[in-house]
């Protein structure tokens, strides 16, 4: 049989059945293993699987299974959700999105109590056959079988009005929109109301201000946009550093701004990277250590904390500037240097040389790594 597995996030990964259930599958079977989350693609350099679980697109879960259904028998969707119910109801969300193209499996929380889950009436027989091959090969893996339904729309139209319902949010968690923190969670029931591609309430959230604004000049799309709450790795784990890889160029460097969940497209060859903001500055520092690229990054100490126990590339300069001034600095830094390719071909000490000298009233500090 010709099975896909469909990783998301780091902590399946990081709990170590990813790699335990492909190599059990592999016994038998034709095996394809995809991921495309930002976090999980960093979890699986860490652990040495790049041969094995394909991280080269930045697809969605749900958008891999589908450019797969030609490809495979059958999806099995592996994920280790914050709770139970929090990883049913992802599961449920991909089962609405693929429709039925394909036999469609989800494997929750294999390591912590977890179950084999199917959708759809015609994926009990795989869901089963899932749960035997599993024991077969490790009693640990002999998972109780349940069945669940795909998820109600939860982006529903209501006059001029565009309404998308959260799930599995926590009291106290911060809320992204595409990569961007607009608030804390204040209960279970989060709702965004946008009218014409722009935010006009929220529910269930207590806004930040300075999150908000940076979202001004987008068009907001409720049915597409990226909406995350709670940390972005929260299991344990050991970063593997790595080295600058072949092809890309020493001189040619990108820029990340408030979107460091795209930091794998973005800095494709380049060998330094200018980053915005301080999550964003964590985050993709964090997430170029493994490759071996070095960042400037330009910060001015409001952290919301997304990412926890992070590194910095060897050869990193981050600039802390005045509360407020990151966002300034960062728009006249791209304004200055960046051209429409999004690259440069200066030298690093030239670069850091100009950035603080076009900085140089908000500077407050200037670390080297």
């Amino acid at each position: 049989m010709r099975i896909g597995f469909i990783l998301h996030g780091p902590e399946i990964v990081d709990m170590g059945s990813a790699g335990k259930i492909i190599d059990i599958f592999n016994n038998e079977h034709e095996i394809i293993a995809k991921l495309g989350g930002t976090m999980g693609r960093t979890a699986v350099l860490d652990v040495g699987l790049e041969n094995i679980i394909d991280i080269s697109r930045g697809l969605t879960p749900s958008e891999t299974i589908i450019s797969l259904k030609n490809d495979i028998d059958l999806a099995i969707l592996l994920n280790h959700g914050k709770t139970m119910d929090t990883g049913r109801y992802f599961g449920q969300i991909i089962a609405s999105r693929i429709d039925n193209i394909l036999p469609f499996v989800h494997i929750e929380r294999p390591d912590s109590g977890g179950s084999i889950i199917y959708y759809h009436p015609s994926a009990k027989r795989c869901a089963q056959f899932v749960k035997n091959f599993l024991s077969k090969y490790d009693n640990a893996y002999d998972l109780p079988v349940e069945s669940g339904r795909p998820a109600p729309s939860y982006v529903k139209i209501q006059d001029d009005q565009v309404i998308r319902r959260i799930g599995g949010a926590f009291t106290g968690e911060n809320i992204r929109l595409d990569g961007v923190v607009i608030g804390e969670v204040m209960r279970p029931d989060v709702e965004i109301i946008c009218k014409d591609g722009k935010i006009i309430e929220t529910r269930g959230i207590k806004e930040k201000p300075h999150g908000f604004e940076k979202l001004v000049d987008r068009r907001i799309d409720l049915f597409t946009a990226k909406v995350k709450t709670g940390g972005i790795r929260r299991t344990k784990h050991t970063t593997k550093i790595g080295n600058a890889r072949p092809g890309r160029s020493n001189h040619e460097i990108a820029i990340i701004d408030h979107c460091a969940e795209s930091t794998f497209e973005i800095v494709k060859n380049a060998g330094l990277v200018i980053t915005v903001g301080d999550d964003t500055t964590t985050i993709a520092a964090d997430i170029l250590a493994r490759l071996g690229i070095p960042v400037i990054g330009i910060i001015d100490g409001d952290i919301d904390g997304v990412l926890e126990n992070t590194v910095v590339p060897d050869g990193s300069v981050i600039i802390r500037v005045r509360s407020g001034f990151d966002d300034i600095v960062g728009r006249e830094v791209s304004r200055k240097f960046m051209g429409e390719k999004r690259d440069l071909t200066h030298n690093k000490d030239d670069l850091i040389g100009k950035i603080l000298t076009l900085a140089e009233k908000y500077v407050v500090e200037v670390i080297y790594y």
